[in-house]
């Protein structure tokens, strides 16, 4: 489905002015910070293992996505004020989705977490709490939504926290409070600091209520039973295998810290370590799937150098391009745009600090096509404001 979005996205790219894009990265700063930050990882780890003598197509699937997420950036833009009003229903309507899907895996299936047949559960709470957050947030974001379609867009938060609920992702859970905080200190709100206050108390009533449930309180009180269990010489647990694979991570770059083991080099790595007694075998299994923290996978894989940046880059840059676009850009739907934007990648940030997120098709996918899509409404083509990035060479 991607890349079909990216193919109608290069159709519409070819219909545009010779030196249209180069002069748009060339007069915004923040548009080629953008650019360069998901250009960055199909080059830095391809680089990489071109040094290690070892290039695997898999491995650039995932940067394949981003470089194409500008692609679908620049075409989009072009016609942001076009698209159809109701788009804005689609993140309430994957919410809501998501809750079945979640309601029938547990309620029919018995599955102890809600997960589907291609996300597993950690992932699935993951991505259906991100689009309940976005269907709240787009309230009256491309019009002035009537009463039903704000019900449905608060239908579709709350379906999205359930289904986040079912799967017992603790990491989706912690993002909630940090996202409230963005949404909150959001410098460019069209309600009054009196009115954020309100929402974002009766946001915290919601949250504490959460957190005291039954179950969410069982899933982090297990963190202090794994530990225990961990300090007690036994380690196969939950946290207790995140925390022995993140140390074997932070072993191999010690070892290897420039350009790190190439491709696919810690799955590789598990079955010594396994046989040397630094990882039990259960963790040494687990670990030839995943870091379970994406930025450690990027790290002990492609180095300090080239792995740190790319990644990080990928949550940074997109982040820096949409509050630069909200202090340019003086349209309320832009601004709104460009909140929704960043909120996705602190969210995606977070969830990849317990697990790998752009490691999967679909997540990757989903990342890459929510940040194009916002970068495009955030910033786009707008001849009447004259601003620079919409001003194109003349013919000579």
């Amino acid at each position: 489905m991607f890349l079909i979005v990216a193919l109608g996205a290069a159709i519409l790219l070819m219909d545009r002015r010779f030196g249209e894009i180069s002069s748009l990265i060339k007069t915004s700063p923040h548009v080629r910070v953008f650019v360069v930050a998901l250009f960055l990882p199909f080059f830095a780890i391809l680089a990489v293992e071109v040094f290690h003598g070892k290039i695997v197509a898999n491995t650039l699937d995932s940067p394949v996505r981003f470089l194409l997420a500008t692609i679908v950036f620049f075409s989009l833009r072009r016609i942001a004020y076009v698209i159809p009003k109701w788009v804005d229903l689609t993140f309430g309507a994957g919410a809501i989705c998501a809750a079945a899907m979640a309601l029938y895996s547990t309620a029919d299936l018995l599955a102890a977490r809600a997960e589907s047949s291609f996300l597993n559960p950690i992932h699935f709470g993951d991505m259906a709490l991100l689009l309940g957050i976005l269907s709240l947030v787009s309230i009256h974001w491309l019009s002035h939504d009537k009463p039903w379609i704000v019900a449905f867009k608060i239908l579709g938060g709350a379906a999205g926290c359930y289904a986040s609920w079912a799967s017992q992702s603790r990491g989706g859970w912690i993002s909630l409070p940090c996202l409230l905080i963005v949404w909150f200190f959001w410098h460019k709100h069209p309600i009054s600091t009196g009115r954020r206050a309100a929402i974002a108390l009766i946001a915290i009533v919601l949250l504490i209520s959460t957190f005291a449930s039954p179950r969410v309180r069982e899933r982090f009180e297990s963190i202090q039973t794994d530990l225990t269990s961990r300090s007690a010489g036994q380690p196969d647990s939950s946290t207790g295998i995140r925390l022995e694979l993140w140390k074997a991570a932070a072993k191999l770059t010690r070892e290897n810290p420039l350009l790190g083991l190439g491709a696919h080099g810690y799955h590789d790595a598990m079955p010594g370590m396994a046989a040397t007694g630094m990882l039990t075998p259960t963790a040494a299994d687990l670990g030839r799937g995943e870091v379970h923290n994406q930025v450690l996978a990027y790290v002990v894989d492609y180095g300090l150098v080239f792995g740190l940046l790319s990644i990080l880059g990928v949550y940074v840059g997109p982040a820096y391009f949409f509050i630069r676009s909200a202090k340019i850009r003086h349209s309320p739907r832009e601004h709104r745009a460009a909140l929704m934007g960043l909120m996705t990648a602190v969210a995606f940030a977070i969830f990849g600090l317990t697990v790998e997120t752009f490691n999967l098709k679909v997540t990757v996918a989903f990342y890459s096509t929510m940040v194009a899509l916002f970068a495009a409404f955030a910033y786009p083509v707008d001849n009447s404001i004259g601003t620079s990035d919409d001003k194109i060479p003349a013919a000579p």
